[in-house]
């Protein structure tokens, strides 16, 4: 009776198994059959047709004097040589310039393919000055070569992919608007970006308002010639750049920050189907392919010292405290893959982490900092981001002394965070709360430290890489 009850539950067994076997199979090869294949490859004239489609409004400042332009061709002059003839123009004369790069690629989003279109706004030259909050200070920002980019993202709709003519009408029938993320300064600020309410649209074409001189843009989706945290974006930052005429850097945005975009500003269209009549209040700029402009700088093969009379050379100034670097504006050697568009939305994670190094003292002797930096990104304006540290202090002729922190960091304004945290110190054998407050100056950071257990106070100069 054993062998066979025993036959029984083996066999019942063998059953059971064999259905979850087939169950499990069932389920893998269904989650392979619907895993999506890779996202279709655009043609030029799908890109071009994109391109056409969702090209942007910009709207100026009454006062700029610069506007974008093609930089296919400059090779032909040095950069210093370029920006005065840019000068010389009329603003009429510069406004029939007016020229956009683009690019266009697919990606998978979700199970969906999505289509983001890029756009390259090339100035010939920045002219700004930023303007501190807390601590008053001006700092000029000129250098030649600006490049801001835009991204427009695009949801396929089911005829996105069929067979027919890559124009106009297919392009605005087959994708809608998702997403508009726009480039406002670099290191730590984030893109302005609008992300459009589900059951909602956007229609063609998205209005930007351009900064004054420094040329940071902004989605202005009611038209209403200013910017709006919270109507005019969606996403929920520390710092929310907008468009600020003025340079100021407070973490808060207040309306007086930009000067109103109103009849006096100044318009550019992208191009229309030619049927379509011309409206002096917009001229019109051209697109070229993002591609032949990359191409045709490869093909130059410019040496050293061409390349810095042709690209110019970032400022000591601006190469010390600015994120800028002038030589990678003219022509961006970057693929078309959406690593660029990643890293833009991730811009202050990637800037506050990494290794650093630096010098501070310990008992007034010199002493080497490194340290490892984790930083995680709290998605709302109230709460702080969370700030992990790992230091080596090396003193001259002392013993090593180890530190881990765990901060709260609070933006103040666009260069500065306040630290509340708590840590452990070799130096002390304990833990204790600490406070800081850290400045940013483009690649530099000035951190004051208090150890509030025993008064501890040290000073450090840093970079992160």
């Amino acid at each position: 009776m054993t062998d066979v009850l025993g036959s029984r539950q083996g066999g019942t067994r063998t059953v059971v198994t064999l259905f979850l076997a087939l169950a499990i199979s069932t389920l893998w090869s269904r989650t392979l059959g619907a895993a999506p294949a890779d996202p279709p490859v655009l043609s030029q004239a799908q890109q071009l047709a994109i391109a056409r489609a969702f090209a942007p409004t910009l709207v100026f400042h009454p006062d700029e004097r610069y506007f974008p332009t093609s930089s296919m061709g400059a090779a032909a002059e040095g950069w210093s040589a370029r920006i005065e003839a840019y000068r010389a123009l009329s603003r009429p004369e510069k406004l029939s310039h007016a020229a956009l790069a683009y690019r266009a690629f697919s990606r998978l989003d979700d199970g969906h393919v999505d289509v983001i279109v890029e756009y390259w706004c090339y100035y010939v030259y920045n002219a700004y000055t930023i303007r501190g909050s807390w601590l008053a200070y001006r700092v000029p920002d000129n250098h030649p070569n600006d490049l801001e980019r835009l991204y427009v993202v695009l949801r396929s709709t089911e005829d996105a992919w069929r067979d027919g003519p890559a124009d106009d009408a297919w392009a605005r029938g087959a994708f809608r608007v998702s997403r508009v993320v726009a480039n406002a300064h670099g290191g730590s600020i984030p893109p302005n970006q609008y992300n459009v309410p589900e059951g909602e649209a956007l229609e063609p074409p998205v209005t930007i308002l351009v900064e004054r001189g420094s040329h940071a843009m902004a989605p202005d989706v009611d038209r209403d010639g200013r910017f709006l945290p919270g109507v005019d974006s969606t996403a929920r930052s520390k710092v929310q750049w907008g468009v600020r005429d003025d340079g100021s850097t407070w973490r808060w945005y207040r309306q007086s920050f930009m000067d109103r975009r109103d009849a006096s500003a100044i318009r550019l269209c992208g191009p229309l189907e030619a049927s379509d009549p011309v409206d002096s209040t917009c001229p019109r700029y051209s697109l070229y392919p993002a591609d032949d402009l990359q191409h045709w700088f490869e093909d130059l093969a410019l040496s050293t010292r061409d390349r810095e009379d042709v690209v110019g050379r970032t400022p000591w100034l601006v190469r010390a405290f600015g994120d800028v670097r002038v030589e990678h504006l003219m022509a961006p050697p970057d693929a078309a893959d959406g690593r660029e568009f990643e890293k833009l939305l991730q811009r202050r994670k990637l800037t506050e982490t990494g290794f650093v190094v630096g010098f501070t003292t310990v008992d007034h002797a010199p002493t080497v900092v490194l340290s490892r930096r984790f930083f995680w990104e709290v998605p709302s304006p109230r709460y702080p981001d969370v700030l992990v540290e790992a230091v080596a202090l090396l003193p001259k002729g002392r013993r090593t002394l180890v530190e881990t922190t765990v901060w709260g960091s609070y933006n103040v304004d666009a260069i500065t965070n306040v630290l509340v945290g708590f840590g452990w110190f070799s130096e002390r054998g304990g833990t204790s709360p600490v406070i800081g407050a850290e400045v940013r100056i483009g690649r530099f950071r000035l951190r004051p430290n208090w150890r509030l257990r025993d008064g501890g106070f040290d000073a450090r100069v840093t970079t992160t890489f």
